[in-house]
């Protein structure tokens, strides 16, 4: 019986183990090529799964062969479920933090820029529909699958919002709110009324008469809330110049 404790066999293992600490990784530019691609189908495959099963039931290797790969592969890119799903969501956010940015820096008037935002959230209901439930999903729950790093995706998209609303208020175009406030009367009613429609659109649910799940289109959607966010953002009189009281 071979004694482990001083088998040749263990020695040799840790021999190896050096020695690929010396093997030298190919990081080519293809190779990191081919690496980021894989990364990117294994996220957009595992989107509707997540969405439709939930982090909890999902399986690794459905979403493995809807990316066409192996199971191995999608652990090499990602430890587990949890790190997937964080890179789903950080994924859609930091695209969203890109587009919004780009709002910011734009030399266009803060009220262009608030309805570029608006339609950048309009947009993302369509580009990721699955974005608006996992949202949902994780404010009901109070966001326990997103760690710091996640969370400092959507920092960036509010600290976005944020700096259009300084910059109108500094211009006397908008009243002074709490960013927040604004931030959530503003994306709030978009990101209902997209899981909203999801609802509607379930072929069960279909000609149904119900006003909850009647069909709004993007446009409308669209057109509504630029509306609503002008006329919450407008400076009212007393901001324009203080009223005195009557003395009657």
């Amino acid at each position: 019986k071979p004694n482990f404790r001083t088998s040749p066999w263990k020695h040799q293992k840790r021999h190896r183990l050096r020695q690929n600490e010396d093997v030298k990784v190919d990081r080519s530019p293809a190779t990191q090529a081919r690496s980021v691609a894989t990364r990117e189908r294994i996220i957009d495959a595992a989107e509707g799964i997540i969405v439709s099963e939930g982090i909890a039931a999902c399986n690794t290797n459905a979403i493995a062969r809807e990316a066409g790969i192996n199971v191995g592969t999608l652990y090499h890119h990602f430890n587990d479920k949890l790190a997937l799903y964080r890179a789903v969501v950080a994924d859609g956010m930091q695209w969203m933090q890109g587009i919004t940015g780009a709002i910011v820096a734009d030399s266009t008037a803060p009220e262009t820029k608030i309805a570029a935002f608006i339609a950048a959230f309009v947009g993302l209901t369509e580009e990721r529909p699955w974005m608006p439930a996992i949202m949902l999903r994780e404010i009901a729950e109070g966001a326990p699958r997103l760690d710091l790093e996640t969370m400092q995706h959507m920092r960036g998209i509010i600290g976005n919002f944020a700096a259009i609303l300084a910059q109108g208020q500094q211009q006397g175009v908008f009243r002074a709110i709490h960013p927040i406030l604004a931030y959530e009367s503003v994306v709030g009613p978009i990101i209902i009324n997209a899981a909203r429609e999801r609802v509607a659109a379930q072929p069960h649910r279909q000609g149904t008469d119900m006003p909850m799940l009647v069909s709004i289109s993007n446009a409308d959607m669209l057109a509504h809330s630029q509306e609503a966010a002008r006329r919450m953002l407008a400076p009212t009189r007393s901001h324009l110049a203080p009223v005195k009281e009557s003395d009657s």
